[in-house]
């Protein structure tokens, strides 16, 4: 898989997003192969955690704007912003635990990952942003999830104004379980963690992992994903991706 890494070194099987030169964008291709990969260490009896991490500096930019913007109608806007969905469905489904391994920068699509795993460790200076509604979107899980963790009044700043936070204070706010000072401690940090839990029952670690994860899928996917794809479906995002590709500011919206 080009746009994936996957690596098995029981008991942990990684996830690595392979398109450095695009910022670990996710596009059709990255997202059909990041299920199809857990999918498959799902079923695996020699693995119990699944990492997810970056390769290069960022973590995640979230959506691939500019392939967004060659989208030949907006129905296939809507397609991709269906199969995110379903890569957050599957994350939430997997049983196993998942943690995420912050290497750099996760926005948009890649700091909603957060919210969707069970563990993160991240490098401390790493910058963790939801710029979605400058293009016409949401950030779902920081819309639904959000309030209950970060506060309302914080969440909803974060999410209308199009915020970031560091890895620091996400770890102050309970986004972040651990950090780490450069991106080469995470494997350890990430094998030290799974040492941790691996002190716990299998069975109680289930338990909570399924009531966690039955409080996530219940209020952000079903709510906050459906009016996220709802929005992708309108002509401003794909006007807003071309913006982006074209490497011009977000658009001048109208309020009044």
């Amino acid at each position: 898989m080009g746009n994936i890494e996957v690596r098995i070194e029981p008991p942990i099987g990684w996830v690595v997003f392979n398109r450095p030169e695009r910022l670990n964008a996710m596009d059709k291709g990255l997202l059909s192969d990041t299920i199809r990969a857990l999918e498959d260490l799902g079923s695996r009896g020699d693995i119990a955690f699944i990492a997810i991490t970056g390769k290069g500096k960022a973590f995640s930019a979230g959506m691939d704007l500019k392939a967004l913007s060659t989208a030949g109608s907006l129905d296939e806007v809507g397609e991709a912003f269906e199969l995110l969905a379903r890569m957050f469905r599957t994350l939430l489904a997997v049983k196993k635990v998942t943690i995420a391994a912050v290497n750099g920068v996760a926005a948009g699509g890649g700091a909603e990952l957060l919210w969707a795993v069970d563990l993160s460790v991240a490098v401390r200076s790493a910058r963790i942003m939801w710029p979605e509604a400058l293009w016409g979107l949401i950030p779902p899980a920081l819309s639904t999830i959000g309030p209950q963790v970060l506060g309302p009044a914080r969440a909803a700043y974060l999410a209308m104004a199009s915020g970031e936070v560091t890895a620091e204070e996400a770890y102050r706010l309970g986004l972040v379980s651990k950090l780490v000072e450069r991106p080469e401690d995470l494997e350890a940090a990430v094998k030290e963690l799974a040492g941790e839990v691996m002190r716990s029952s299998p069975s109680s670690v289930d338990s909570i992992r399924r009531i966690l994860r039955s409080y996530k899928a219940s209020i952000a996917l079903e709510l906050g994903v459906s009016e996220l794809i709802r929005l992708s479906r309108r002509g401003e995002v794909l006007e807003a991706s071309r913006s982006f590709a074209e490497r011009k500011k977000p658009p001048e919206y109208k309020w009044l």
